[in-house]
C-alpha cells in the first residue's frame, strides 16, 4: 500500500474505503479521487424550484489517471465488465446511457470505477447521483475535498435549507419502491405551493407537509401502481404520500409516524400481492444533513 493509497485513511467512511478497495483490485493501482453524491428525493415542485432531501443511498466514484486518451469504466457491481471509450467520445456524450451526462466532464483518460448503492428507477435519484459523482472525479473539481452541509437535517428548497428532523419528531419518510421497468418518462410538471411548504417546515408543522405531499399526488396522473401504493399508504395511517419520478421505475413516498411504520408497509404488501404484483421493496430514512457530498483526494495531507 502506497503512502497515497485513499483505501488505507481510516477517516474515510466505510463504503469509500470499501470501493478505494476495490478500484486497487479492478485497475491494480490506488485511485488518486474518490467521493459519494447521495441520491436526492424531490417532494414537492413549482417549475424547476423544488423541495428534496438527500437519501443515505447514492452513488460513489473513483478515479485515477491514465496515460493515454482512453477512459476506462468498471462497476462495482458487474465485476469483470469493462468498457472503454476515447475522451472525444466522452465530451461528446458517447458513453453508455447508464452514466447520463457525467463523462462529458473529462478532461483526460482515466481509469473510473463506479457504485450505485440502490438501481436507477428505485426511488432515490440513482441516476442524476450517478452523473454527479462522474462528473465530479473526471472534471478539474475532482481532487478537491467537498463538505457543504448544513448541521441539521433539512429539506432543500433550492440552495436554500429548511429544518426537517423527522428523528425528533417521531417520523420518517418511505420510498415505496416497485422496480417496475418501464419507458422513462419526464417529471411532470407541477405548481405545489412551495411557500406554504417553506412555512410548514420552519414551524416543524409535518401535518400540512403531508398533505401538500397528498395534494401533489392527485393533482398529477400516475401509474396504477403509484395510485395503489399510495392509497394503502394513507389508509394505513402515512401523514401525506405520493408518487415521484424516477427514471424507469414507479416508486412512491410517503410521510409516516414511527409507529405507523410496519402498518404501512403491511397494507402496501398486501395492496401488490391483491393485484398479482411482486411486493415492493419499502425502505424508510430520516433526511440527511444537506448534500452529505464528500470528496477526498490522494495528495491531500489534512485528513480527518
Amino acid at each position: 500500500m502506497t503512502a497515497n493509497d485513499l483505501a488505507g485513511r481510516l477517516g474515510l467512511a466505510p463504503e469509500l474505503r470499501m470501493a478505494s478497495y476495490a478500484y486497487r483490485e479492478e485497475f491494480g493501482r490506488p485511485a488518486e479521487v474518490i467521493g459519494r453524491v447521495p441520491g436526492r428525493v424531490t417532494l414537492l415542485a413549482d417549475g424547476p424550484l423544488r423541495l428534496s432531501v438527500a437519501t443515505p443511498w447514492g452513488a460513489i466514484a473513483a478515479a485515477g489517471p491514465a496515460g493515454d486518451d482512453v477512459i476506462e469504466l468498471a462497476r462495482m457491481q458487474r465485476p469483470g465488465e469493462r468498457e472503454r471509450l476515447t475522451v472525444r467520445d466522452a465530451t461528446a456524450g458517447l458513453g453508455p446511457g447508464w452514466t447520463g451526462t457525467g463523462l462529458r466532464s473529462a478532461r483526460a483518460g482515466a481509469r473510473l470505477l463506479v457504485s450505485c448503492e440502490l438501481p436507477e428507477g428505485a426511488g432515490v435519484g440513482t441516476k442524476a447521483a450517478t452523473e454527479a459523482a462522474i462528473a465530479r472525479c473526471l472534471g478539474d473539481q475532482g481532487a478537491a475535498r467537498f463538505q457543504e452541509d448544513p448541521a441539521t437535517p433539512c429539506a432543500m428548497l433550492g440552495a436554500r435549507p429548511l429544518p426537517f428532523d423527522l428523528a425528533a419528531a417521531g417520523m420518517r419518510l418511505i420510498i415505496i419502491s416497485a422496480e417496475i421497468r418501464d419507458v422513462t418518462r419526464p417529471a411532470p410538471a407541477e405548481a405545489s405551493p412551495m411557500a406554504a411548504a417553506a412555512r410548514a417546515l420552519a414551524t416543524a408543522d409535518l401535518a400540512t407537509i403531508g398533505r401538500l405531499l397528498t395534494s401533489a399526488h392527485y393533482a398529477l396522473a400516475g401509474d396504477q401502481a403509484q395510485h395503489g401504493a399510495v392509497t394503502a399508504a394513507l389508509r394505513a395511517g402515512a401523514l401525506g404520500a405520493r408518487a415521484i419520478a424516477d427514471g424507469p421505475g414507479r416508486p412512491a413516498c410517503a410521510l409516516v409516524p414511527v409507529s405507523r411504520l410496519a402498518d404501512v408497509r403491511s397494507a402496501v404488501r398486501a395492496w401488490f400481492i391483491r393485484e398479482g404484483r411482486r411486493p415492493p421493496r419499502v425502505l424508510s430514512f430520516t433526511p440527511a444533513t444537506g448534500s452529505r457530498q464528500a470528496w477526498y483526494g490522494a495528495k491531500e495531507r489534512d485528513m480527518p
